[in-house]
């Protein structure tokens, strides 16, 4: 019984399955680990090792598009952004705002904050009626 065990171990990872023989993809080399014991690992399953070489070149960037175009081609149409006379007439805008702002509000304070035309004496010291004592 031992020794059939040890059979089915060493032939599991070594010996491809019915899916290996059936199914090889791209020269890669499938093997069946159904038979090793892990809880990741269910029945019938297979890995596919693959050259080292053709490995790496899969993250290789291709420098076409789907089109055959080069993907860094340059921008058409020139410039981005605004022109320097748009900046400048935006930037001159601004500060008339500005300055119609500030203008504005001075005028209204200047106007909101007169003094009365004429004061009238409302303190109780201001009456002239008060009798003055000497010092002594």
């Amino acid at each position: 019984m031992a020794v059939e065990d040890e059979k089915d171990s060493d032939s599991g990872s070594k010996d491809p399955g019915p899916e290996a023989e059936s199914g090889e993809s791209e020269g890669g080399e499938q093997v069946d680990i159904s038979k090793t014991t892990a809880p990741s690992i269910g029945p019938n399953t297979v890995i596919e090792k693959h050259d080292p070489k053709e490995r790496l070149a899969r993250h290789d960037q291709s420098s076409k598009d789907a089109m055959g175009l080069d993907k860094r081609r340059s921008v058409i149409g020139g410039k981005h952004g605004a022109s320097f006379g748009r900046q400048a007439a935006i930037y001159g805008i601004v500060i008339a705002v500005v300055a119609a702002l500030v203008i504005g509000t001075l005028a209204l304070v200047d106007s909101v904050d007169q003094a009365p035309a004429s004061n009238r004496d409302a303190a109780p010291w201001a009456d002239n009626k008060i009798e003055s004592t000497p010092l002594q």
